[in-house]
């Protein structure tokens, strides 16, 4: 991952280098730190709150069901020593199934949160791309990068060399 970043970011400032040795337009680099916008965006916010409710209604959920299960720990144990054995092998086999079930539901939980939060992000975040590249346009930027990983978010289509590369390889004898 870092160093297709790492290559596109050489390929992008080695595009910017190549505009500049043959005088096209005056060079415009910007950054953008998509985290930040993404954490203090109006939607990033809402965003953020939705997960929190969520969260909290898990928790709620989620500690009952923990209390009870204590419950029935506190009393396997209490009880233990005047049940049958029968008896108690089998209260402790629905204990432990109960923590399985609850271990599971955990997890169920856990990753529901992540697969929600995701698509909130992967959302906000398309968006910002959109905002991004237009402004790249409208402010005749060369570049804009994003700041905390390697990342082009908008070029310039007067530094794509795609056309060239295609023509150039098209006239090379075979």
């Amino acid at each position: 991952m870092k160093k297709t970043g790492f290559l596109i970011l050489s390929w992008g400032i080695l595009l910017v280098f190549a505009s500049l040795t043959f005088g096209e337009e005056a060079l415009k680099i910007a950054y953008v730190d998509m985290q930040r916008a993404l954490n203090y965006c109006e939607a990033g916010k809402e965003a953020k709150k939705q997960i929190s409710v969520e969260v909290e209604k898990i928790q709620k959920e989620f500690s009952g069901r923990q209390k009870e299960l204590e419950k029935i720990k506190e009393d396997l144990e209490k009880r233990g020593s005047v049940l049958s054995e029968s008896v108690r092998q089998q209260r402790e086999r629905d204990y432990q199934a109960k923590l399985r079930d609850l271990q599971r539901l955990q997890r169920d939980y856990e990753e529901d949160l992540r697969r929600k939060d995701r698509e909130f992000s992967d959302r906000i975040l398309k968006t910002l791309e959109g905002i991004i590249k237009k402004m790249g346009e409208e402010g005749k930027y060369t570049l804009i990068l994003e700041k905390n990983q390697p990342t082009v978010i908008y070029i310039s289509k007067g530094l794509d060399l795609t056309d060239e590369v295609i023509k150039r390889i098209d006239k090379k004898p075979k």
